[in-house]
Formats: C-alpha cells, sequence, structure tokens
C-alpha cells in the first residue's frame, strides 16, 4: 500500500485478495487488544480454491502472525427452493470478548456457527431452512445472545414489497458451544414501496442493522434500510427504530430529506450513535434527547466507531466528485472529540465504492488504535491499523 498518511497506517494484511474488517456495529478487535479478527478472500493453505467462499483469519497486529479460525462456506442454494433470498452477504461475523467467541454465518445465508477463538472449538448452531440470514449480526459481550435478522418472501403489492423481513434473538451457552432457546422473534416486518422509492427499490424498504444493547440484552436496535435514498418524511422512511418490551417505536422521526443513517449503540449502552447529513448526532436512550456532536466543514463522514469510554469517535471520511481509474474514492479517518466535537484527520487512503470495502472504522478495546479497511486497486483491500495513543495525549 501507498496511500499517503498523516498518521503512519500499518497493514496487517497483504496480496490480491479482498480482506475487510467486520461491520462498525461489531468487534474486530480481540478481547486484549493484540489480534484483529479479519474476513478475507485469502484462500486457505492446502485446501481448494472455491469461487465467493472466505475465511475468518486472527493477525496479531505486532508480528503480522496469522491464525485461519473458520471457514465461511458457499453451499448450493437450490436445496432451499424458493424460500432462498438475495440477502446482503459481506460481513459474517461479530465476537463476543467476555467469552472469547465468535459467531458467524455461511456465504449462502442458512447457516450460524459459534466458535470458540481460544480452543479453536466449533459448533453449528442454526440451520435456516425457511428464510435467509442477512448482514450483520450482533452477539452481546458475554456471548449469551446473538441477534440476527432473516428475509424470506412474501406477498407483493403495489404498496408491499416482495419481502418480509424479521429479527430473531437466540440465547447461547458460550462454554458449551450451544443454543439454549428457540429462535425468538423481536420484530418483523413487511416491505413496504412508497412512491419516491418505487423505481430505484422494487421489493420496498426492509428492516436490517439489527443491534442489541451491551448492558440490556432486551433491548434492541435496527433500522429502516432504503440504501442511502433521501426519506419523504414518512413512518416507513424514518431510518433509527428500536423494540424494548416488545414494542418498536422509531427513536428519532426523520423529516423529508433529512438522512440518518449507519448508527451504533454506544459501549456504555446509554446512547445510539449515528450519521446525519455527513456529520455525527446522539440519542440518549433515557431522555430521548438530540445531541449534535460534529457537523462537517472540510471533512464529510459516513460510518463511525465509539470508543469504550465514548470519549472518542472515529469516522471514515468520504471524499472527491469523481473515482479514479480502478473506481476508488479518496478517503481517510477522522477523529472526533464527543464532548467538544473538535476533529483531526489521522490519515488518508482510498476507499472503495462498495461492500465489503468500505472503511468501517474500529476502535480497540483500550481506544488507542483504529482498524479499517483500505481498498487496493479495482477489486482488492487491505486491512490498516493507525495508533493513536500520542493523538490523544497531545489533544489539547
Amino acid at each position: 500500500m501507498t496511500n499517503a498518511s498523516i498518521l503512519p497506517v500499518s497493514y496487517i494484511t497483504a496480496g490480491p485478495y479482498m480482506s475487510t474488517t467486520t461491520y462498525p456495529t461489531c468487534r474486530t478487535w480481540s478481547r486484549d487488544g493484540k489480534r484483529v479478527f479479519v474476513e478475507t478472500e485469502k484462500p486457505r493453505v492446502n485446501q481448494p480454491t472455491i469461487t465467493h467462499e472466505r475465511q475468518i483469519i486472527s493477525i496479531d497486529i505486532q508480528t503480522g502472525d496469522t491464525i485461519p479460525l473458520a471457514p465461511i462456506e458457499k453451499e448450493d442454494t437450490r436445496q432451499y427452493s424458493d424460500i432462498h433470498v438475495k440477502a446482503s452477504s459481506q460481513y459474517h461475523f461479530d465476537y463476543a470478548p467476555e467469552a472469547d467467541v465468535l459467531v458467524y454465518y455461511d456465504m449462502s445465508g442458512h447457516r450460524m456457527y459459534l466458535l470458540n477463538v481460544s480452543t479453536g472449538g466449533l459448533k453449528l448452531i442454526l440451520h435456516e431452512t425457511n428464510s435467509t440470514i442477512g448482514d450483520p449480526l450482533a452477539i452481546t459481550p458475554d456471548g449469551r445472545r446473538v441477534v440476527y435478522y432473516v428475509l424470506k418472501p412474501a406477498e407483493k403489492t403495489p404498496t408491499l414489497g416482495g419481502i418480509e423481513s424479521t429479527i430473531y434473538a437466540l440465547d447461547l451457552d458460550p462454554e458449551a458451544l450451544k443454543t439454549t432457546s428457540e429462535p425468538k422473534a423481536v420484530t418483523s416486518y413487511h416491505s413496504h414501496i412508497v412512491e419516491c422509492i418505487k423505481d430505484r427499490l422494487p421489493d420496498g424498504i426492509v428492516v436490517n442493522h439489527c443491534q442489541v444493547n451491551p448492558i440490556d440484552q432486551d433491548h434492541y436496535c435496527y433500522a429502516h434500510e432504503f440504501q442511502g435514498l433521501r426519506p419523504d418524511g414518512s413512518l416507513e422512511m424514518t431510518r433509527l427504530w428500536e423494540n424494548r418490551g416488545g414494542i418498536d417505536q422509531p427513536l428519532i422521526r426523520s423529516m423529508n430529506g433529512e438522512w440518518q443513517t449507519h448508527e451504533v449503540i454506544g459501549p456504555l449502552g446509554k446512547s445510539i450513535y449515528y450519521i446525519e447529513d455527513w456529520g455525527v448526532s446522539a440519542i440518549d436512550f433515557a431522555t430521548r434527547e438530540k445531541s449534535r456532536i460534529f457537523t462537517p466543514s472540510e471533512h464529510r463522514v459516513a460510518h463511525l466507531t465509539v470508543s469504550a469510554d465514548e470519549n472518542w469517535i472515529a469516522a471514515d471520511v468520504w471524499e472527491g466528485d469523481k473515482p479514479d481509474a480502478d473506481g476508488l474514492w479518496p478517503s481517510g479517518i477522522l477523529l472526533i472529540e464527543t464532548l467538544t466535537g473538535k476533529s483531526r484527520l489521522l490519515c488518508r487512503f482510498m476507499r472503495g465504492a462498495s461492500h465489503p470495502r468500505h472503511p468501517h472504522p474500529n476502535f480497540s478495546p483500550d481506544g488507542t488504535k483504529i482498524a479499517f479497511t483500505a481498498a487496493d486497486g479495482p477489486n482488492t483491500s487491505q486491512v490498516g491499523i493507525v495508533d493513536i495513543s500520542d493523538t490523544i495525549k497531545n489533544w489539547g
């Protein structure tokens, strides 16, 4: 990688492959902050190369030592007949640091696994034969509950899309690598078609981006997904939602033309942070009070990660008027002080136009490092790390 940086960037992957951190709502760092979990298309050693299959690897950020953890296999979906739906399938795992387990699902969206990172123990915990799992899923820090959404075909009318999306919670025993409950439906939503999206999204608005509060496993947040289109002010095109006590309600109503997206529950479990019109806002769960943290001037941001103490936000910068010859766009990582909204550009690199080559920054457990994905050519990407210890120490 030859991208110019303000701070030095250490790239822990290499080669002509797509490699990526996980989604910003998920954890990509080991609990001791010494390793990063990476999803990659790099073929497994001494295994046949199968198109569209991936693997999860663990990389020591100091030595580069790489441990293969699990294959992300792709099966023939014809066995699922008419129930298989094309779902977003780019970010497949989340990590529970207290239990040291990874939960992930396969490329086809029908099998979910639980992996003990320390021992290598691996168990199939769910075979979804009536619908298709989409990304990303989420697991509680103690590894005792996973939350995920599925899609399945539904009746289609002029106002209803042909997809039903349902969020499920599944209880786990992380030590025994097994489930302790049947999947419990949190909420279900028949996709809607509103006038302003009917030509762009023929299947309508769906529910996705499910999250579970790290301090309250019965509190869930999720999104109405309409692929970044500007909302029309309707309830259907309101982005941020929660389910608490079985009751669904919007966290904040999306007004006409007001762009809200890429929400992340803070590690302290008291607020949700999100992108609003290329800046950063937050909502306090208890008071419903909205605060504006960062308003863009020089730098627009698109995804965020929050440090464990919630004193810092790192966001990926989206710049440029047109892509380069490889279809890549200028990007970088911006560090934002939560209390003041003051910001500093940490590094620059190129980003891909779509998943899985968005930067998606992710804080280390101690908040001193940020992992992210940088595009590297027309089809490949690498995982980089920027150390912000001195930046924070000398913030002033």
